[in-house]
């Protein structure tokens, strides 16, 4: 697997903040055992044979990133609802 710095944020993920928290919780499912969207190069160990799936955060968290890049995985957006906390209260003059 390729290490990179630089990404490619998608038009429908909109901020970088975003596409931090959704390819988090991508990572997160991909390490308790969820099937990648993408293809996958199982890591070699020192003797050349395929290691099982690693459970490493950084081996998946790339897996994760390169996911959402290229708009594999769907999110929704919450519905955010702004909350009115001005009140009218008459005001008495004695």
């Amino acid at each position: 697997m390729v290490h990179r710095t630089v990404v490619h944020v998608p038009d429908e993920v909109a901020n970088k903040y975003r596409f931090v928290v959704v390819s988090g919780k991508r990572c997160e499912q991909l390490q308790r055992g969820a099937f990648p969207k993408v293809e996958v190069q199982v890591p070699m160990n020192k003797l050349g044979q395929p290691q099982d799936a690693p459970r490493l955060a950084s081996f998946w968290g790339q897996v994760a990133v390169r996911e959402v890049e290229e708009s594999r995985i769907a999110f929704e957006e919450p519905e955010i609802t702004p909350l009115d906390y001005t009140l009218e209260v008459p005001i008495s003059v004695e």
